[in-house]
């Protein structure tokens, strides 16, 4: 496992992750342990996808300004090209926006996800705040949008993309990530 971050170095996570309404047990864990793995990342830009069988994108509202990049955009769209599992939860499908497929396509056009939902932003009081709303930018995409009830564990598979809701669904998605 490799952690690594957009622009390299310890990973900054926003105040709003941080509250002990959304940590679980694992954020508490790895709260508790000092945040290691967070810390002194390599770039994105550094890393080469293709040498692994899974890229996951975490979530969190940071994602919705470093992850929607041509930069991200590309290497996600390497990744997939290359027969890569590409995972992402929460809001972590940011990073599949300017993501496209072999063909130039949205790379998530045609395919079922699971992202942070409308629903959720609005009752979080975030609406207004980030650039877009994820659930409709992936439908504007030409995704279809598999949503549970607000705060509920939702995965989808399709292929080799692997999508969870929010951070409830975070353990169930690395897990299915792991059996694409």
């Amino acid at each position: 496992v490799t952690v690594c971050s957009v622009a390299g170095g310890d990973i900054p996570i926003d105040a709003g992750s941080l509250s002990d309404q959304f940590k679980t047990e694992n954020d508490k864990k790895m709260i508790e342990a000092g945040c290691g793995p967070l810390k002194g990342t390599k770039a994105l830009k550094d890393v080469d996808v293709t040498t692994y069988d899974i890229v996951f994108f975490a979530g969190g509202h940071g994602t919705c300004v470093d992850f929607p990049t041509d930069a991200v955009g590309a290497a996600v769209s390497k990744a997939f090209g290359a027969d890569k599992v590409v995972a992402a939860v929460c809001h972590g499908p940011m990073a599949l926006v300017n993501a496209k497929d072999a063909d130039g396509k949205a790379l998530v056009n045609g395919k079922k996800v699971a992202c942070f939902t409308d629903v959720e932003e609005g009752q979080v009081g975030l609406t207004e705040k980030v650039p877009f709303l994820l659930e409709a930018k992936m439908k504007e995409l030409g995704a279809t949008v598999e949503a549970a009830d607000p705060w509920s564990d939702k995965v989808v598979k399709d292929g080799k993309l692997v999508t969870g809701q929010n951070p409830q669904s975070s353990v169930s998605c690395a897990q299915m990530a792991l059996t694409a």
